[in-house]
């Protein structure tokens, strides 16, 4: 055993006994036999006894008042903290600083009286008593007062909880947390949620609203209802998810001055989002690019679907409409949004902040594919946060790959289309293949391989000069492509042999748009060489020429030029075009492309 401990307790007890009769002694041992010898000085002081105890009655008029301690304390600190209702004035005293002494200068008259110490009471190390007390008796008869020796206490916690529907449409049910659990609290009904306390009597409100706390801290107000409940109603919906501890400290005081014997405490958890902000939808236009063009596309929720035909504009500019299911915060909801790749516009809200427009400044991007996404940081009107982010994502125009070649031929060919698509010859042709030279399925073999013939008989006549469609060449596109652009990228170039002079006199488009975006896909090519029999020596012709030379003539002699031996390898040309050719949506060529084949 403690024997230091041990003398306190004897020391005490001998004090204790002088102050009390001796009748009481022997409860009053009893007591401090239950005090925990293992008891530091480094715990709060506590309360031990209090003579009269609460709820004694027909005490007479000169009643002292007493108050005993487990330790020593700050006399001056337990004064202060010490009152009497109804109030009585009188002086104090103390033994050793463990019993605190409130003699009452006058008579004391009939009826109820309640004496209370708050937790400013201290030790001598300025430690608080462990929990504020208090006790009620009665001076001279009997009081009439049903509640004379107890405490005041919290008897239910009311939330009210239920569904979302319900919650929204404040059908929701008080439920108790206090004596119970609740695990589906609403956010609001509909708006705030309102929470109930009914305590065991009428209490003071300004030490009862003071004594409750509530984690996480809750900003609201506090309206009696009654003596005895409660209400207390936040500012803002609560907090999806969250769980609420509501707590009545000790501090609370009856009508009467009584205090609550100890705190009590209640929490419940906020299972229904009913006052959470939530995108109802997202729609942009969508629909045929002449639809879109004369302003008739259609509204299409992105959230829901997949949306691959978006207006590029209606005409000139696109709108993506959010729509949420609660007014909204303007500038947090703005500023949630985001566009991938980046899209410039301005915001218009309407339908009571509801809906929000989103009007870009130009067209968008022919086959992108936009990504909207929405934060959680967008707050609802009464400052509620989106519960988790929305992303959604829609393709303007439509799916389409960049422009590319996709075969490629001459025009004698037969077989080579004179729409999309093309359809090659695995082992290459010459000039009268039943197929194209190539479509992108196949792999591209050696110039050899592809043998075309120059239209130029060498007879420098008209018949000499006139269109062979024998070295005509014919490209295809995979998409309707920009005609000028196009036009612009393509040259052709003798690689191997004598270099030469090549023109492109004429093209002709096929495969063609009738209306909006307009653009062709096949374009048959007529080029000539300054070499040629209708030119001369130095110029184009000025009667037209529309051939290339033909490999089995020398055109270095006097007209008409003798036969000469073909070089099955030879002389290589390459068909160009660069990447600045461009489909219908200004999209450019996915790589150059270079096809190189023989002249025979």
């Amino acid at each position: 055993m403690n024997i230091q401990f041990f003398k306190y307790n004897i020391s005490l007890f001998s004090v204790l006994c002088i102050v009390v009769s001796l009748g009481h002694c022997q409860k009053l041992s009893n007591k401090l036999l239950k005090l925990d010898p293992f008891i530091g000085e480094s715990l709060p002081p506590k309360v031990l006894f209090s003579n009269p105890t609460s709820g004694a009655q027909n005490l007479p008029t000169n009643q002292q008042f007493s108050v005993g301690f487990s330790r020593a304390m700050n006399t001056n600190s337990c004064q202060t903290a010490f009152t009497m209702s109804p109030s009585t004035s009188g002086f104090f005293s103390n033994t050793s600083g463990i019993i605190l002494t409130f003699s009452p200068s006058a008579a004391l008259n009939n009826g109820t009286y309640t004496f209370t110490l708050t937790k400013a009471c201290e030790d001598t190390n300025g430690l608080d008593i462990e929990n504020p007390f208090s006790a009620s008796v009665a001076i001279g008869g009997s009081a009439s007062s049903g509640t004379l020796g107890s405490n005041p206490g919290v008897t239910n916690m009311y939330v009210y909880a239920g569904t979302s529907a319900a919650c929204n449409v404040a059908g929701a049910t008080l439920s108790d947390f206090l004596n119970g659990s609740v695990l589906n609290a609403c956010m609001g009904n509909p708006n705030q949620n309102q929470i109930v306390i009914n305590f065991s009597r009428a209490m003071d409100p300004n030490s009862t609203t003071a004594a409750i706390s509530i984690s996480p801290s809750v900003s609201g107000s506090y309206v009696w209802a009654s003596s005895s409940v409660l209400t207390f109603t936040p500012d803002n919906p609560l907090a999806y998810n969250q769980r609420y501890t509501f707590t009545v400290g000790g501090s609370a005081a009856d009508s009467g001055g009584t205090l609550m014997k100890q705190s009590v405490q209640g929490s419940f958890l906020v299972g229904s989002g009913n006052a959470a902000p939530s995108l109802s939808s997202a729609t942009v236009l969508a629909g045929s690019l002449a639809g879109c063009q004369a302003g008739i596309g259609s509204a299409s929720n992105i959230i829901t679907g997949n949306v691959t035909s978006a207006c590029l504009g209606n005409p000139t500019s696109n709108t993506i409409v959010f729509n949420f299911s609660l007014p909204m915060d303007p500038q947090s909801a703005q500023n949630a949004i985001t566009f991938s790749p980046a899209i410039s516009g301005s915001f218009t809200w309407s339908g009571g902040n509801q809906t929000l427009t989103f009007v870009s400044d130009t067209t968008l991007g022919f086959g992108t594919r936009y990504t909207v996404a929405l934060a959680t940081s967008a707050l609802s009107s009464s400052l509620v946060p989106l519960p988790q982010a929305v992303s959604a994502s829609f393709v303007a125009g439509g799916i389409n790959p960049s422009p590319s070649v996709q075969a490629i031929g001459v025009v004698s060919q037969p077989g080579c289309a004179q729409s999309f698509p093309g359809s090659g010859s695995s082992t290459g042709g010459n000039w009268s293949l039943g197929f194209c030279w190539w479509d992108y399925s196949q792999q591209v073999l050696s110039p050899s391989a592809y043998q075309f013939r120059g239209g130029d008989d060498g007879k420098n006549d008209a018949a000499s000069c006139s269109d062979q469609t024998t070295d005509d060449f014919r490209i295809i596109f995979n998409n309707y492509m920009n005609t000028g652009a196009t036009i612009s990228a393509i040259s052709l170039s003798r690689i191997t042999g004598t270099s030469t002079v090549i023109r492109l006199s004429t093209w002709t488009w096929k495969d063609c748009q009738a209306s909006y975006p307009y653009g062709c896909r096949v374009v048959d090519l007529v080029f000539s060489e300054i070499e040629s029999s209708c030119g001369g020596s130095s110029a184009f012709g000025s009667s037209g020429d529309y051939n290339m030379t033909n490999a089995g003539l020398d055109f270095t002699s006097a007209i008409p030029y003798t036969t000469i031996t073909v070089d099955p390898n030879g002389p290589v040309y390459s068909l160009q075009v660069a990447n600045s050719a461009t489909d219908i949506y200004g999209r450019a060529l996915a790589a150059p492309f270079s096809f190189s084949f023989v002249s025979q």
